[in-house]
């Protein structure tokens, strides 16, 4: 859990970046202090990346802060297809699934049992199940 705080906190920092810097670029063209013409610019650039930033990355996080609280979380299983260059996520069914790289012992081909948050998919347990028997088509389950 402490890995996702992290993140969370790192995501929340970035945020952070890019909404100081559009400020800055707008009090600088307001100030008429921009020098070049691509300069004016930035203020819609920054406030772009900030938005996208928001929506992509640090709003599924922030949302998932309740299902971490309450213990609500989705299971998936299935077949590992790729695992992330980085060791920092991985796919199955099409699906990437976010964890911790220092404790990522997965290989591809593995059969695992995810348990995860549902909005921003990071990997609270990830269970390797053989062949023999158990469920694993691959369908989400909700834990109540």
């Amino acid at each position: 859990m402490r890995y996702f705080i992290a993140n969370l906190a790192m995501h929340l920092v970035i945020t952070g970046i890019f909404v100081v810097l559009t400020c800055v670029a707008a009090g600088r063209n307001k100030n008429k202090k921009t020098k070049h013409v691509i300069f004016y610019f930035f203020p819609i650039v920054f406030a772009l990346a900030s938005v996208l930033y928001i929506v992509f990355y640090t709003a599924p996080r922030l949302m998932d802060i309740n299902s971490l609280i309450n213990s609500n979380y989705y299971y998936n299983s299935g077949t590992v297809e790729k695992i992330g260059f980085m060791k920092n996520y991985f796919v199955i069914n099409g699906e990437h699934y976010y964890l911790n790289p220092l404790h990522n012992k997965l290989v591809e081909g593995d059969n695992v049992r995810v348990k995860y948050t549902p909005y921003s998919s990071f990997t609270v347990e990830v269970m390797k199940i053989e062949e023999s028997g158990q469920d694993s088509d691959g369908n989400d389950s909700k834990d109540t």
